[in-house]
């Protein structure tokens, strides 16, 4: 198979080195370290309901959802992990497409197989990877819609999006925002656009569920916006039933968890401090600020693939060579933010390569 250049590649890497997969610590995935309790209650409840096909429809699931994030069930899109809304979206919207990068490579992949025109904006690292709205204004009359990961996904920083969702709606272009990891921030509803969703349908907002839920094997994420017209191409294109039973049973919980999504925001907010102040003692590293549960790191003067195999081979840790990423080159990285104890062994085990 093709390789996409994500993390989480764990199986083949253990293959490769005769390594026995559950001693690795994955730090290459994204994902919470928690998990909602009584899950395997759930995950039985799920099995039970899988003998029936799931409703085509999701209505409890998209009643959940409304629920959760205060929007209207008609304007939320269920898909199998927010990918396959993606790609949903990359044949609904008009031709042409700009990217801001470094990001996730998705969204210029599957750009490409619907053959949309792609324009690429760069958050630069010498400007802290902030966005040029002068740039993108210059440049408006070259594409309809503008893609953004916030917080953005290699980096980590979450950004005011206000001003630039001003100018989209003010030259009716579609700003479609990748709010995965949103839920990871302190100040989730500073920067969420969730609650812009139902004043304009310039907007688009992705959002996953088995990131912050720590269950990426789940496949559940979902699209938000009030574009009727992009809404019904959604629906002309997507497959039915292509999310389980598990994952629907599960929404009857997961969102209704406070003391689970208040214990984890709590956690992240907690455990960056540490992590940042930490790796920020290794003096061959920049290490750059974060809101969420990942961080991104230049090595000073070694390559990112050395690293990371250095780490993998002495220590079994596994870390995301960032060096794919539009932008970004041979030496970075991206780290997770794990359980507090395995950072520890991160961190200890960075040192005794790099002091």
């Amino acid at each position: 198979m093709k390789d996409l250049g994500h993390g989480a590649n764990v199986d083949n890497m253990a293959k490769k080195f005769g390594k026995n997969e559950n001693d690795i610590i994955d730090f290459s995935s994204n994902v919470n370290p928690h998990i909602i309790s009584d899950l395997g209650k759930y995950v039985l409840e799920g099995l039970e309901k899988s003998r029936s096909y799931p409703d085509i429809n999701y209505t409890n699931l998209r009643n959940n959802i409304s629920d959760y994030i205060k929007v209207d069930s008609e304007l939320i899109i269920p898909g199998n992990g927010a990918t396959e809304i993606i790609y949903l979206l990359m044949k609904s919207i008009k031709r042409r497409l700009a990217i801001l990068n470094p990001t996730f490579s998705e969204y210029g992949r599957g750009a490409k197989l619907n053959n949309l025109e792609i324009i690429d904006f760069h958050l630069k690292e010498e400007n802290n990877f902030s966005i040029d709205l002068d740039e993108i204004q210059k440049n408006m009359d070259k594409f309809d819609s503008l893609f953004i990961c916030n917080p953005n996904n290699p980096n980590g920083k979450v950004k005011d999006l206000n001003e630039l969702l001003d100018l989209m709606i003010e030259n009716d272009k579609l700003l479609i925002v990748d709010e995965t990891f949103m839920e990871f921030v302190g100040e989730e509803e500073k920067y969420s656009l969730i609650n812009k969703i139902e004043q304009t349908p310039n907007l688009f907002i992705l959002k996953a569920v088995t990131k912050f839920f720590g269950m990426p094997g789940l496949r559940l994420g979902y699209g938000v916006t009030s574009n009727k017209q992009i809404i019904k191409n959604i629906y002309e294109y997507k497959e039915p039933w292509t999310i389980n039973s598990f994952a629907e049973n599960l929404s009857n919980y997961l969102f209704k968890d406070k003391e689970y999504i208040n214990g984890s925001k709590n956690y992240y907010i907690n455990e960056r401090k540490f992590m940042l102040e930490e790796l920020r003692k290794i003096s061959r590293l920049k290490v750059y600020d974060t809101d969420t549960n990942f961080v991104l790191i230049k090595l000073d003067d070694d390559e990112a693939n050395s690293l990371k195999l250095e780490l993998f081979e002495k220590y079994n840790i596994l870390i995301r060579d960032a060096s794919n990423f539009i932008g970004l080159d041979k030496s970075y990285i991206r780290v997770a933010i794990k359980s507090h104890n395995d950072n520890k062994v991160l961190i200890e085990s960075l040192r005794k390569i790099l002091v």
